[in-house]
């Protein structure tokens, strides 16, 4: 197991710098295979910081070895051992610099992160206080086949050059150091390696199941070698391994966590949550699961979200409502860290629920509120536009036709035919036929006629 350091925080403001202060010489070393794809990027980032470019080789047989060199990288041989703290740690014995900055080929910083990480390591050799610091610690993102953020850790890949830090584990390995690191979370790493694309791409899941289930003979009852496992068979979305997926993860959320082990048991009731959810036949077990990920996990979105579905699925509207607007406020936090973010990709979902259980609570005011929410994103929402013009007639909100149709006027054009048949429609469908009269009034003669033989054809 690797030794953990201490972890302090870096804040941007200003610190006492001494008169000591050592250049910042930063070798960026990396381990490869087949990577053509994503080598010219990887090495791209860093060209005007890193003094030098250290490419590990372990068996390519496209053109990685051909483009790193012709991007000026130094390139090594390595022959693979099923180890990728060896391959890694061969890595680190080629660096001349003083900072190691390993990140994997598929992963890499923008422009302003990467000059932020210069700007932060000579803050630690500027200032007596920082210098005590070995590591630095930042978030990792992880994008899906959309480029969009579905998982974020934190990690260590940049660090002093020193004998005593090296890598531990075959696979998921780890940075062995016992003294501090600096968390810094104004740095963001970019991964673009477990969208299921790049998975299909390379192989990795074949290649993780083997080595892990390696792993796991030599540790049978450690629970993160369980959840690497688990996290892999649910990855290559075969059926056998789905099933065999579940039963771990159905063991690991039973396990008493550690520290280390809390992030990655997130991901073990994400999988069951997200499986058990519209299964009809486990209506009881997801909602158990659903309230058990949530009462251990209050700050995730996810969990505060499917709990609050499975209050409404069962009738109790009120803390269904409570649920919601709890995952709302978490959604709207800086920042939001979790081990999946089903949510915050799809953040319209839970204010399309919103809707229906304020209707149930005849909250008229959030219905307007959240229905507005969702129809901005996507005005076509037929099943929120109806209890969205049916509000304005409820009880403190009775508005003319005339009004309700201004305000429609905000969302919709009614110079577009689509839009005018939409809200024509939903007016109709709300029972608002003063409404539906105003939309007529501004179809065209030929839209009039399109629309009457549409009626009479029908």
């Amino acid at each position: 197991m690797a030794k953990k350091g201490k972890k302090r925080t870096y804040h941007s403001t200003p610190v006492q710098k001494n008169s000591y202060q050592r250049p910042i010489r930063l070798s960026q070393c990396m381990i490869v295979k087949n990577e053509e794809k994503n080598i010219v990027q990887a090495l791209s980032w860093a060209k005007g910081i890193a003094f030098e470019q250290i490419v590990v080789d372990t068996g390519s047989t496209d053109k990685t070895v051909e483009i790193a060199e012709s991007m000026g990288a130094k390139v090594y041989h390595f022959e693979w051992i099923n180890d990728f703290s060896a391959a890694k740690n061969f890595a680190i014995d080629q660096a001349k610099g003083n900072w190691i900055a390993f990140l994997d080929a598929d992963e890499y910083l923008d422009k302003n992160n990467a000059g932020r990480l210069i700007g932060v390591l000579q803050s630690i050799e500027a200032n007596q206080q920082l210098r005590i610091n070995d590591a630095i610690v930042c978030p990792l993102v992880n994008l899906d086949d959309q480029g969009r953020p579905f998982m974020v850790f934190n990690q260590r890949r940049f660090f002093r050059n020193k004998p005593d830090i090296r890598y531990v584990g075959s696979i998921h390995e780890s940075l062995a150091m016992s003294t501090s690191s600096l968390s810094v979370p104004v740095i963001s790493i970019t991964h673009t390696g477990y969208s299921k694309r790049a998975f299909e791409d390379t192989k990795k899941v074949v290649r993780n199941i083997e080595m892990i289930r390696a792993e796991l003979d030599k540790n049978p009852d450690d629970p993160n070698l369980k959840c690497y496992l688990a996290d892999a068979l649910a990855a290559s979305g075969e059926e056998d391994n789905t099933k065999q997926a579940e039963a771990l993860y159905k063991e690991l959320v039973d396990t008493e966590q550690s520290m280390l082990f809390r992030d990655l048991k997130q991901g073990a009731y994400n999988f069951l949550c997200a499986a058990y959810f519209a299964n009809e036949d486990m209506i009881s077990e997801s909602f158990n699961i659903c309230k058990r990920a949530y009462e251990e996990y209050p700050d995730n979105p996810d969990f505060c979200y499917y709990y609050g579905r499975k209050l409404q699925d069962v009738g109790d509207y009120t803390d269904a409502w409570a649920k919601f607007i709890e995952c709302e406020k978490l959604l709207k936090r800086e920042s939001v860290d979790t081990r999946a973010s089903y949510i915050l990709k799809n953040p319209m979902l839970l204010f399309f629920h919103m809707v229906l259980v304020s209707e149930k609570l005849e909250n008229v005011a959030e219905v307007i509120r959240c229905a507005t929410l969702v129809l901005r994103e996507d005005k076509y929402q037929h099943l929120m536009l109806i209890p969205y013009i049916e509000a304005f007639n409820r009880s403190g909100y009775t508005a003319t036709a005339a009004e309700v149709f201004e305000i429609l006027n905000k969302l919709y054009d009614f110079t577009n035919t689509r839009d005018k048949l939409t809200t024509m429609q939903a007016a109709k469908k709300a029972g608002n036929t003063a409404l539906v009269q105003l939309i007529l009034s501004t179809f065209t003669k030929e839209e009039l006629e399109w629309l009457t033989g549409t009626i009479n054809g029908s």
